[in-house]
This record gives structure tokens, C-alpha cells and sequence, in this order.
């Protein structure tokens, strides 16, 4: 084995080393934090799950470009179509207040499913976007809906399918989450097809529809 032969530099070496460490223990026993920063205890999350749908928890209608005053909300149906000169949105907001959330709660996730009775002929992507000022599905009629205001981008989209009866569902976690802090913010969204050109129809059912199994259903998991 070999040995460490000291000399005068070595020892010198170990020397600094070990005052140095030992000033940064000394300094850092001087440290001190905050009260602020410290916690002690424990926080139970209550969590659940809300789901909303029917005509006393949904608001939902449809505006057409080819008839620019008419209305739609006693309709058991909405379409959403992109051609030129006939366009249709539908419009679907929820009564948030019905699940009882403090403003201090959270959406863990938030889903929306709609049910297709009627697909188009062709695959379409529908995007959803935020409606930031209120509308009333008995009154909103297409000349009105250029008049909304909506939010700068689509929040999500998703594709329709050509396959009739079957249901589409949209994740909206982060815009729930927000409307629980400010629900007097929720109208809801818009739901437009953004595939293009193309006379392609999407006929979903509303609130009013006879089934209730195909109504519009916004699902919450959320914890408070």
C-alpha cells in the first residue's frame, strides 16, 4: 500500500480545508427563515364529481346564417355547418352554480360530450371556443352572434366522424377551472366548423331533446 507522505504544503492544505468547512457550518446556524415560509399541519382535499345536463342545468341553441333573425332554442336539435352564404353555430353553456363549488375550489378535469343523430358526409373538425358575454338561447339569432364577444383562440376541437347516433366528447378542464373562480364569467362556448369549404352538416341533439341520454353533459371532477 502506498503511503501519503506529508509535507509542510499538504498539511497546509488540510488545514484551510477544515476551517473553511467549518465556517460554512457556522454561517449557515446563523441563518434564519421566516415564519411566512414555514407550515405545519395537514390539509384534507375534498374532492367529487358534478355532472350537468338537462334543460334546468343546459343552455344550448343554434343560429343560422341563412336566416339571420331566427331563433332556435325550443329546438331538440342544433347544427353546426360551414358553407359559404349558410353558415350554422351552435352555442352550449352550463349552470356551474348548480354544483355548489366555493370559488377556492378546482377543476381536476372537465369534460363535454355532445351526441351526433345525424353525422355529415364527410369527417369535419369542430373547435369550441369561449363566449365571454351572455346570450339567451330564446333570443340569439345570427345577427346577434357577430355581436358576442369570444375568446381569441379555441380552447379544443375535435372531429365529428360520418357515423350517425354515436357521441363526441371535448376536454375543457382549463376553461371550467377558470369559470369556478368567477362564474359570473360562464357563457359558455361556441362550437363552428373549422375543416374549410364543404356543405357538410353536424346535427347534434339539445336539451330538449326527448332522450335524455343524448342531451349535452358536462362532467367535473374537481376538489375544494
Amino acid at each position: 500500500m502506498r503511503r501519503l507522505r506529508l509535507t509542510p504544503r499538504r498539511v497546509a492544505v488540510v488545514l484551510a480545508a477544515t476551517v473553511g468547512i467549518g465556517a460554512g457550518v457556522a454561517y449557515a446556524a446563523t441563518l434564519t427563515v421566516g415564519s411566512w415560509h414555514l407550515w405545519a399541519g395537514s390539509q384534507t382535499l375534498t374532492k367529487g364529481t358534478c355532472t350537468l345536463t338537462g334543460t334546468t342545468q343546459t343552455s344550448d341553441t343554434y343560429v343560422t346564417q341563412a336566416t339571420p333573425g331566427g331563433t332556435n332554442g325550443s329546438a331538440t336539435t342544433m347544427l353546426v355547418r360551414s358553407n359559404s352564404g349558410s353558415v350554422d353555430w351552435s352555442f352550449v353553456s352550463f349552470n356551474l352554480s348548480s354544483c355548489s363549488l366555493p370559488t377556492t375550489g378546482g377543476a381536476d378535469t372537465a369534460t363535454l360530450t355532445l351526441f351526433i343523430t345525424t353525422a355529415p358526409a364527410s369527417n369535419r373538425t369542430l373547435s369550441l371556443t369561449p363566449v365571454l358575454t351572455t346570450w339567451s338561447p330564446t333570443t340569439l339569432t345570427w345577427t346577434a352572434a357577430q355581436s358576442l364577444t369570444y375568446g381569441s383562440s379555441a380552447t379544443t376541437s375535435f372531429t365529428t366522424g360520418t357515423t350517425n347516433n354515436v357521441s363526441r366528447s371535448a376536454t375543457l378542464t382549463v376553461d371550467v377551472d377558470a369559470l369556478i373562480k368567477n362564474p359570473s364569467a360562464s357563457f359558455g362556448w361556441r362550437i363552428n366548423d373549422t375543416t374549410g369549404s364543404g356543405n357538410a352538416t353536424t346535427t347534434f341533439a339539445t336539451s330538449e331533446n326527448v332522450n335524455a341520454g343524448r342531451r349535452p353533459q358536462l362532467v367535473i371532477n374537481y376538489e375544494k
